[in-house]
C-alpha cells in the first residue's frame, strides 16, 4: 500500500487511493504546466474512480459481493464517461475545455496559475476521490451480507 501522508485512512485501501490521488494531482498539475493544457484533470475524471474502487475491492481479494458490485458499476460508469469524452475529442492534443481559456483571459496568467495549483489539479482530483468514498463504507461493512439497501 502507498503511504505518503499520515492521515486517518492510513492502512486502509481507500487511504491508499487517497495517496494515489495526491500523486495523480501532482502529476496532473506538472503536466498542465509543462504542456500549457489545463484539462489533464478533466481527462482523469473517468479513469480514477474505477481505479480507486478496484484498489478497495482487490484489498478484499474480490471476495465481497458489495465491493465487487460497486467496482463493476463504477467501472461501467467510467467506461461510458471515457467513451463520451473521447468521442468529443477530450483526450486529443489541444482538447482543452474551452472554459479554461475564458477563465484564463478573465483572471490573467498569475491568477490562472494560482487557480491551477489550488483547484484545477488538486481540487478536481480530490473531488473525484470523494466520488468513490462510498466504497470505503462498503469496505468497512464487507463481511455483512448485502440487503435491499445495497
Amino acid at each position: 500500500m502507498l503511504n505518503f501522508i499520515n492521515h486517518p485512512l492510513t492502512g486502509t485501501p481507500y487511504g491508499t487511493a487517497l495517496d494515489l490521488c495526491v500523486v495523480v494531482s501532482i502529476l496532473a498539475w506538472l503536466t498542465s504546466v509543462i504542456t500549457r493544457e489545463y484539462s489533464w484533470a478533466d481527462r482523469l475524471w473517468s479513469l480514477c474512480p474505477p481505479i480507486y474502487c478496484l484498489i478497495v475491492a482487490a484489498d478484499a481479494d474480490f471476495a465481497s459481493p458489495r465491493l465487487n458490485l460497486m467496482a463493476v458499476l463504477v467501472t461501467l460508469w467510467g467506461l461510458r464517461l471515457t467513451y463520451n469524452y473521447a468521442r468529443k475529442g477530450g483526450f486529443s492534443k489541444g482538447g482543452e475545455d474551452y472554459r479554461w481559456a475564458a477563465i484564463h483571459e478573465k483572471i490573467g496568467p498569475v491568477g490562472f496559475q494560482a487557480l491551477n495549483l489550488l483547484f484545477i489539479a488538486p481540487g478536481q482530483m480530490l473531488t473525484v476521490w470523494l466520488f468513490a468514498s462510498p466504497v470505503h463504507q462498503a469496505w468497512l461493512w464487507r463481511e455483512t451480507p448485502m440487503t435491499f439497501l445495497d
